[in-house]
């Protein structure tokens, strides 16, 4: 599925530090988007390579790395040598786009950091993704996603009230972050082809993860009152009922928001009649949510889709991934891709790009790289 066309980005030209998720997830998405993303690892490969979910491995490869590094082309270098660090300020000179996430100070000291970058190439755009930010108390604390989401108060939106504090199941903090890093670089270009100027940007996966709860917060700073988790429905932590997830006789089904008189009389409830205010339906969600339980549970989850469906309530099946695999929509939007791996034949499938543009399509034009396999193009033998 390989593709030699560019897409919207094919003028820019990235250098990439990153190392983990978030900062190659950004570096990714820009090379999905046409960039020419150059990947520096250090010697044998960065750390994602030889660490993931699971300790699953395709020909060689953490999946966790296969993941985030297509698109890409691998250099390794010793960024403690000297000669090397000289021969990369000459590549960054000739650069757009510079990305790092280590954390904040190791670029300077390793003489590659914005000033450093900055007296070579002016027009840099210098993306810095840290745990806490590049200053502040926390600068200096391991910034992982779990970590993030425990500090930014979001444990306690997710499951049943009584659970103890649940994290989201997948990298949320990282993959949120990741994307805010691609949104600052393409506002940096943008400011840049506007006024020549170069500039630093940087993000952070707590102030992040902090942004993502806008609404939630929203509500607790205005009115002083913590978010309760329901006890019997696992939905957002502030939906009002029917809004959730139920048991059916071969599965399980998701409602989102309605009025619950006009369910009632879709499904034949007369019960639902008397929750007809926002507040009721949100006071007694628990109520609803284990009456409407037992009711799902007496058919299947193909019959009352049906129905519903019928009637244009917002409803979906709860699908797993065997299921997600053979979704129509997922093989109509090509929504799963099979990525090369190396140059030795070897091919491995994972989630391709969301965009679509009318003139200048997204494409798979590099697979995932074994580590150093461009350094001799990119930095000369």
């Amino acid at each position: 599925m390989t593709d030699t066309n560019g897409g919207p980005l094919a003028h820019v030209r990235v250098l990439d530090f990153t190392q983990l998720l978030q900062g190659p997830l950004a570096t990714q998405i820009l090379g999905d988007l046409g960039a020419d993303v150059i990947k520096v690892e250090k010697p044998g490969g960065e750390w994602m390579r030889f660490w993931g979910i699971l300790a699953s491995t395709t020909d060689g490869e953490m999946d966790s790395f296969l993941a985030f590094n297509r698109n890409k082309r691998s250099v390794t270098a010793d960024l403690k040598d000297d000669a090397v660090r000289d021969r990369l300020l000459a590549l960054a000179a000739d650069v757009d786009v510079v990305v790092e996430n280590f954390r904040p100070g190791v670029m300077d000291r390793l003489g590659l950091g914005y000033d450093d970058v900055a007296r070579v190439n002016p027009k840099i755009v210098y993306a810095s993704s840290s745990g806490y930010g590049q200053d502040g108390p926390y600068r200096d604390r391991p910034g992982q996603d779990l970590l993030v989401q425990a500090l930014a108060g979001a444990l306690h939106l997710t499951g049943r009230d009584g659970d103890p504090p649940t994290p989201c199941g997948i990298g949320f903090s990282d993959e949120y972050t990741g994307l805010h890093l691609v949104v600052g670089i393409l506002a940096a270009l943008c400011h840049r082809q506007a006024t020549g100027e170069g500039q630093r940007i940087a993000v952070d996966l707590f102030s992040c993860t902090v942004a993502a709860q806008q609404q939630e917060l929203t509500v607790y700073l205005n009115h002083g009152e913590p978010m309760p988790r329901a006890k019997e429905n696992v939905g957002h932590v502030g939906g009002t009922a029917p809004f959730g997830t139920y048991p059916t006789a071969d599965g399980h089904l998701a409602l989102a928001m309605m009025p619950c008189p006009e369910l009632g009389r879709i499904l034949g409830v007369g019960w639902l009649d008397e929750f007809d205010t926002n507040d009721r339906m949100f006071a007694e969600r628990d109520v609803i949510h284990r009456r409407l339980a037992a009711h799902f549970a007496t058919d299947t989850t193909k019959s009352w889709l049906a129905l519903l469906d019928a009637h244009d309530v917002w409803c979906a099946p709860v699908q797993d991934y065997a299921a997600l695999d053979d979704d129509p929509q997922v093989r109509h939007a090509e929504l799963l891709w099979t990525v090369p791996l190396g140059e030795d034949g070897a091919s491995f499938r994972t989630v391709g790009s969301p965009f679509t543009f009318s003139a200048t399509p997204v494409s798979l034009r590099r697979g995932v790289p074994r580590a150093g396999q461009h350094t001799d193009e990119v930095l000369g033998g």
